[in-house]
């Protein structure tokens, strides 16, 4: 078997050649992301009937708001259809180069997407909210009126700010597995190249989004990884559906999640991420550079409905737990040979773990709602996901 530092170089050097064929000026689609938005011609795009939200309508968003956004997606059912979903309220991550400068025009800009609080401190009061917890500042239930093509739409949107190093941060070590989780789920990535984005070089934002392109391919490792590990010890032991990894992949991020525990979302959310009608073209293209790389290596074998491999072969455990963040590292995930309790004992350990990360980012996001979107917006937020979550049940 190739080695896990291998394997990433592997991965790391497609990017690199992907980033050189840009600047070279020959169009290519990123796999971090669904290919809705890069076809043959990136100023010709079409319309994928799974995309809700019209890719000029996300790059119209985007331009609204003050330059230094170094990265942007947009994710959830009111960007990409889930099931029976609807146009609802578009979620939205913002990457920003410097978050105090980029709050400060915000808040110019846009006050009213502030609470009273967030008014009332300014920027720096803005900043240090937005470190706590897992490092994002989320802004719920703003509406928004947008041209596009001269016409006026008006859409409501969720929008989160994040420091693009933290966001690097936690795709590459899973220190909130917020984001990264998040980036588990296919999204959809805003061409920032037709935005007003001039504060920063061309060059500087290339070279922003090649370091997210890199961390998120370790990430997406990092998550194929972990979730065959969390099936070791099992009675089938040669063969894994796709769905079911990809469902297993898509539920790392809820582990522990307290919205989960006290039905405030959508019990049915995971299914709905996969198993979607078109949605799982986009989780094989997410991850075909992953699945390729490992099937090269003598992981895996893997076809449309399957990937084959021996779920506790210890060799291949112990490869696969090197492919985790350092803090996910530990022999005991791995197990012993010939014993399956050890290597069930190592599944449920990482699971664990898994829900040790994401229970305390998820918690304190949910607090410090309160105070970034106000008692009024979050009791709306609330209550809206309990009517997706306990309400529905």
């Amino acid at each position: 078997m190739i080695s896990s530092a291998v394997m990433m170089m592997m991965i790391i050097r497609r990017w690199r050649r992907a980033a050189a064929d840009t600047l070279a000026g020959r169009t290519f689609s990123r796999t971090t992301t669904t290919k809705l938005l890069h076809t043959t011609e990136p100023h010709q795009q079409r319309q994928s009937p799974l995309l809700l939200t019209n890719n000029k309508e996300l790059r119209a968003i985007v331009t609204s708001f003050p330059t230094g956004v170094e990265y942007a997606f947009g994710y959830g059912s009111g960007v990409l259809k889930q099931q029976s979903s609807s146009v609802g309220m578009v979620d939205i991550i913002l990457a920003v180069h410097d978050p105090i400068s980029w709050h400060k025009h915000n808040l110019q800009s846009h006050p009213h997407h502030y609470s009273g609080f967030a008014r009332i401190g300014g920027a720096s009061f803005v900043h240090w909210m937005q470190n706590l917890g897992a490092r994002i500042y989320f802004h719920p239930f703003v509406e928004m009126d947008l041209s596009v093509n001269d016409v006026l739409v008006r859409r409501e949107i969720k929008y989160g700010v994040v420091s693009t190093d933290d966001f690097i941060e936690d795709l590459k070590c899973w220190k909130y597995l917020y984001l990264a989780g998040r980036m588990h789920k296919p999204t959809v990535e805003i061409d920032l190249d037709s935005s007003k984005q001039e504060e920063r070089t061309m060059q500087e934002q290339v070279n922003r989004r090649d370091e997210i392109a890199e961390a998120q391919q370790q990430n997406l490792l990092a998550a194929v990884s972990a979730s065959i590990l969390l099936h070791g010890g099992g009675e089938n032991k040669d063969s894994l559906p796709i769905v079911q990894l990809h469902n297993t992949i898509a539920g790392i991020s809820y582990a522990g999640d307290i919205r989960m525990q006290t039905g405030a979302e959508d019990p049915n959310k995971v299914k709905k991420l996969v198993e979607t009608p078109g949605m799982q073209a986009l989780w094989d293209n997410m991850y075909s550079t992953i699945y390729s790389d490992m099937q090269n290596s003598g992981i895996l074998t893997k076809n449309e409905v399957k990937v084959e491999l021996d779920l506790n072969d210890i060799a291949m455990r112990k490869q696969l737990m090197q492919n985790l963040p350092k803090r996910l590292q530990s022999e005991k995930i791995v197990g012993v040979p010939d014993n399956n309790d050890s290597i069930l004992q190592g599944s449920e350990l990482l699971r664990t773990e898994l829900a040790n990360i994401v229970a305390p980012a998820a918690k304190s996001q949910s607090i410090k709602g309160f105070f970034s979107a106000g008692v009024a917006k979050s009791f709306k937020y609330a209550m809206a996901k309990l009517a997706k979550g306990r309400l529905k049940k």
